[in-house]
């Protein structure tokens, strides 16, 4: 009587880790780009939320917060005297994100450039 063959041959378990090693080549900068726009869209986010509340207590003469600085690094406080002149603010997102967030302090309006 014939012994049956017990386990995997080699090149079965070659084949797997080609396998693998195609998914894994795919998925990596996949999920990196998707940390970077993350970051990036996080920052805007905030950016735009900051905005629209120290316009708003600029034009009503209440005290202007200081910036969160959660998802964005450089974020500054604004002034009255700022928000009234319509100053331009840019946030820098954390890393991994590189695209700046500007925002007109007159409008409360913010953009990113590059978009993502």
């Amino acid at each position: 009587m014939k012994k049956m063959q017990k386990g995997f041959t080699l090149i079965e378990l070659m084949i797997v880790v080609a396998i693998i090693a195609i998914l894994a080549a795919i998925a990596l900068p996949a999920y990196n780009d998707y940390r970077v726009r993350s970051a990036e869209g996080a920052c805007q986010s905030e950016a735009k939320a900051y905005m629209n509340s120290a316009v708003a207590a600029g034009q009503s003469d209440m005290t202007i917060d200081a910036a969160p600085q959660e998802a964005c690094t450089n974020a500054v406080t604004l002034t009255t005297t700022q928000i009234r002149t319509g100053a331009s603010i840019q946030f820098t997102p954390r890393t991994p994100g590189s695209a700046q967030t500007t925002c007109d302090a007159d409008t409360a309006t913010c953009s990113m450039n590059p978009s993502v």
